[in-house]
């Protein structure tokens, strides 16, 4: 499965995992917009520990792009075994890691929260929502095997049909749970988190049967029952633990950015969520791009043909950039039709209008330094681009303590630190690529 370098193979990889990431996102869309209309208490824990949470489901992402990296490059190599190979013993280190985080949630989440949480309402309120979404880990994780495998031979459609179902399936749950209806009783931030586990548990089902009458994984030994390989695991580690600590360390950052604003108040809180549900919402396109270009770069390296891979970035980078400027048009023709989706307190709509201009601008920088940041990851480099991630997140959290707890400023002042993260992220990624030093990685 040999990826080319040209627009075409570009769209046909990326348009899927767009569509996929589009329907995983209304997951958390939906949880949030449905809890808007209980209070502002529980939307706001929602925007905050759903963040929480996630830093938990990204550590099973990061792992699981070392292994894409991994197939992708085999892929190219035309050494269509090992993919089942690798394929196995991803599933193996994920179930592992998973049944860890999962202790950790449990065990650890409450004195953790204690750290960061000001609000007694507000901690109480995330206890709920990871009482029930806890166990959505399990079967996030092995999602994300099913990702990069599919990803990384080129065939991605499955995943948007595999994230519809569980899209359609969450905001059903959501209705039902988080309002009381049909007899069931109103559990409010807890019913959104079951809701969203259970949505997950029927995704995987339907996956299962999806892996077991497809033929077209017979050629890379899927049906083989792989043993757990040591040295497999040890060069997935390699790869994979600087991508784990690198997503820590950026999503980490994103809640402690959180954590600032909520000791702002409650209302800045509530106004920051809704702008992360847009923020997150008009970046989809970006990051769908984001994780096509990392695969068509290891593909590109396996088979040898460095000249294209720069060229596979730029394209990425032109294609990403168009779709996220028509989305940031519609964010400022109708800023108050879209505000009014994820909330119905007009305090709340007329605090995040002033702040539009600069979220369009973070939107914008992101669709290029995501790609751009991606690509260099693609090519195995991978503790460069940590190294990139950290010191970019001290300078970003030092920004954003400043501005919430010394000057203490407004929002528009506080959330122009996520411009300031994009920068800073690119610019050195940029550097790299253009050295070439990259030609020298191993996997």
């Amino acid at each position: 499965m040999q990826i080319k370098a040209t627009y075409k193979d570009i769209w046909s990889l990326a348009y899927p995992i767009i569509l996929a990431n589009f329907a995983q996102n209304i997951i958390s869309l939906t949880d949030i917009v449905f809890l808007g209309r209980v209070d502002e208490i529980q939307q706001g824990a929602c925007g905050l520990i759903s963040t929480y949470y996630f830093i938990m489901v990204t550590i099973g992402l990061a792992f699981s792009r070392g292994g894409q990296i991994l197939i992708s490059r085999r892929a190219g190599q035309k050494q269509y075994e090992d993919i089942g190979r690798i394929t196995l013993n991803l599933l193996y280190a994920q179930l592992a890691l998973a049944s860890v985080l999962f202790l950790f949630l449990i065990l650890f989440s409450p004195a953790v929260l204690k750290l960061f949480i000001s609000s007694h309402d507000i901690y109480e309120a995330s206890l709920r929502y990871l009482k029930y979404r806890s166990y959505g880990l399990f079967f996030s994780f092995f999602g994300f095997v099913l990702m990069a495998l599919y990803t990384s031979i080129g065939r991605t459609r499955i995943i948007a049909i595999i994230t519809g179902i569980l899209c359609i399936t969450n905001i059903g749950l959501n209705y039902i749970l988080v309002f009381g209806k049909f007899g069931f009783p109103a559990m409010g931030i807890g019913g959104s988190a079951l809701a969203s586990t259970i949505s997950e548990v029927v995704a995987f089902v339907f996956t299962v049967f999806y892996l077991i009458y497809d033929k077209k994984l017979i050629p890379f030994g899927l049906r083989k029952l792989w043993k757990w390989d040591g040295e497999m695991q040890k060069r997935m580690a390699i790869l994979s633990m600087p991508l784990v600590i690198q997503f820590i360390v950026g999503l980490g950052g994103w809640f402690i950015f959180l954590s600032f604003i909520e000791k702002m108040g409650q209302r800045e809180l509530a106004i920051s969520v809704v702008l992360k549900i847009i923020y997150t919402g008009f970046s989809i396109p970006s990051w769908g791009f984001a994780s096509a270009v990392n695969a068509i770069v290891s593909n590109l390296i396996g088979q040898h043909k460095y000249s294209q891979v720069f060229a596979a970035i730029m394209r990425t980078v032109l294609l990403s950039v168009i779709f996220t400027l028509v989305l940031c048009l519609v964010l400022m023709l109708i800023p108050e039709t879209l505000l009014a989706l994820f909330t119905n307190d007009p305090n709340v709509i007329t605090g995040a209008k002033p702040i539009l201009p600069v979220l369009v601008a973070i939107i914008l920088s992101c669709s290029l330094s995501v790609i751009v940041f991606n690509g260099l990851m693609g090519t195995g480099a991978t503790y460069i681009s940590l190294f990139i991630e950290s010191v970019t997140i001290v300078i970003y959290l030092t920004y954003g303590y400043l501005m919430t707890n010394v000057y203490v400023l407004g929002l528009t002042y506080v959330w122009s630190a996520e411009f300031l993260y994009w920068v800073l992220l690119s610019v050195p990624a940029w550097i790299f690529l253009h050295s070439e030093r990259w030609k020298g990685v191993e996997l």
